[in-house]
């Protein structure tokens, strides 16, 4: 019927929609290197718009490809609440059609928590950096000289502390940034780093108890209407066919769609979310942030170059790790060594696992010029 296919269309359209984001939140990282996760992302990334940009181009003109191109950098380039609203439609939206389902009494705390975490994350500072706490935010953390050199953002002209980096969306620099969130409308960084951990924490176990607890109605529902056991239905000739467990369960979804989209819906977000906050509280304790993710991954390259020492200055009283270009490295008479393996370099930013989350649970606040005077 119509219906049926609308509703296989639907589903089919939340499938393509997780996968896209599992590639592109996950597609980056270090465990996909190589992968075909990774092609994925750079195909999404870089091919198809690429080519989809040549094709515009081709067919519409250069004056409609232009216009497009402002769209989407209204919607993807810059602040826009558009996806904010979005989520949190879909939000309220799917916690309707939950409700109207199942009573989740139990899990009434973690949505109170998974709510007003999203708030907190939206609403938080990440930790921007302006003029009056620039020195502060120099402070926290040292130039290693490998990912973070001292140097100005030519945006801000301003000195660019370690571990901060200019979201050109939200157009100044963020201490410690991670990313930045089209559905928080706002960037993730040291400042709110622990509400955006506690949303995802508090969404996955949402998540996973509301598609568990759907299944359990479907299953309800296919013993309420005498589908359990030896089911028989008539075909479109008037034969009688016995339902399988699998036709039953179908026939379940395809009398309840909202029921349907919803639980596929949670199928799909709740490893895809599972993932993402595992990866995320992973790198957490490790020292690192999703934005300095690439940055060892360009290090990883380097070495695969030789490019990359080990190297002791004499005013040092320890080795430092640095990137020497082969074209500078009969120049450099410093003392040195090779570098053969990412594992041999170690992260300057890594406190131990507990003292990493520390820091991201209990930010120290950039404190301004004014309140040091």
């Amino acid at each position: 019927t119509l219906w049926s296919v609308t509703v296989a269309c639907v589903l089919a359209t939340l499938l393509v929609f997780g996968l896209w984001v599992f590639v592109l939140i996950l597609g980056p990282n270090r465990m996909f290197r190589g992968t075909v996760v990774e092609r994925a992302y750079y195909v999404v990334t870089e091919t198809l718009p690429e080519a989809l940009e040549r094709w515009a181009r081709d067919s519409v003109g250069d004056a409609v490809t232009v216009h497009a191109e402002r769209v989407w950098n209204a919607l993807f380039g810059r602040r826009n609440p558009l996806f904010q609203i979005l989520a949190i439609v879909l939000y309220w939206v799917g916690l309707g059609v939950f409700f109207a389902q199942v009573a989740p009494i139990p899990i009434s705390v973690t949505l109170a928590a998974n709510i007003g975490s999203y708030i907190a994350a939206c609403a938080a500072d990440p930790g921007v950096i302006t003029a009056a706490t620039v020195d502060a935010a120099c402070r926290q953390f040292a130039y290693d000289r490998l990912l973070y050199f001292e140097r100005d953002c030519r945006t801000c002209q301003r000195r660019k502390p370690a571990r901060s980096k200019h979201c050109s969306a939200c157009g100044h620099c963020v201490q410690m940034m991670d990313h930045h969130c089209i559905w928080l409308n706002n960037c993730v960084g040291l400042g709110n780093a622990r509400w955006f951990l506690a949303f995802l924490a508090t969404f996955s176990i949402v998540c996973v108890y509301g598609a568990w607890l759907l299944g359990t109605v479907v299953l309800e529902l296919r013993h309420v209407r005498g589908l359990a056991s030896g089911a028989v239905i008539w075909d479109e000739l008037g034969q009688p066919v016995e339902l399988s467990f699998k036709s039953s369960i179908l026939y379940v979804l395809d009398d309840s769609p909202l029921l349907a989209v919803l639980l596929v819906l949670l199928l799909i977000l709740a490893p895809a979310i599972g993932v993402f906050t595992a990866y995320q509280l992973r790198i957490t304790m490790l020292g690192y942030t999703s934005n300095e993710e690439s940055k060892w991954l360009n290090v990883a390259d380097a070495i695969r170059d030789g490019v990359v020492f080990a190297v002791r200055e004499s005013d040092a009283a320890h080795e430092i790790i640095q990137v020497i270009e082969k074209e500078d490295q009969d120049a450099d008479r410093r003392p040195r060594r090779p570098i053969a393996h990412l594992r041999d370099v170690p992260n300057a930013y890594h406190r131990g696992a507990w003292d990493n989350l520390k820091l991201v649970l209990y930010p120290p606040p950039l404190v301004s010029k004014a309140h040091l005077s």
